[in-house]
């Protein structure tokens, strides 16, 4: 999920050993569950917040042959209902360090996977329209 405000962006810490990085927020769906409805779930145990469902931006495959995973990732750009005071995470990802808001201005050195970094700044940029873009398997 893609969420701003303030010209900031929410992303979630995570440390893999020495590694520490940024993604967007989201989360695994649940058997019978809809896109929307696991990304509502999600936005209330990892972020304590409702939220707002727009645009599908981007679809992103994932596949690591050692843990035997093959993982499709759809970010839809979300707004808040009503601005966000306090975040809680109530159900924290394995390996999430933190929950942070970090400047649009600033996004090309946060977020993985590396291909949508220059696709979110064009569009926060006003550079580009809201197209789905597919980013392939790629970190």
């Amino acid at each position: 999920m893609l969420l701003s405000q303030d010209d900031h962006f929410l992303a979630v810490k995570y440390k893999e050993k020495d590694r520490v990085f940024y993604a967007l927020p989201g989360g695994g769906q649940e058997k019978g569950e809809s896109l929307h409805t696991n990304l509502q779930r999600e936005c209330q145990q990892e972020l304590g917040i409702n939220i707002k469902i727009g645009e599908l931006l981007f679809v992103r495959e994932w596949f690591n042959e050692e843990l035997g995973v093959h993982q499709i990732e759809f970010i839809f750009e979300c707004t808040p209902h009503g601005k966000i005071i306090e975040i809680k995470s109530e159900i924290p990802d394995p390996n999430q360090i933190g929950i942070e808001w970090l400047p649009i201005s600033d996004m090309v050195n946060y977020i993985y996977p590396l291909r949508m970094r220059e696709h979110l700044l064009a569009m926060f940029e006003g550079h580009a329209n809201i197209v789905s873009v597919y980013l392939g398997e790629e970190n």
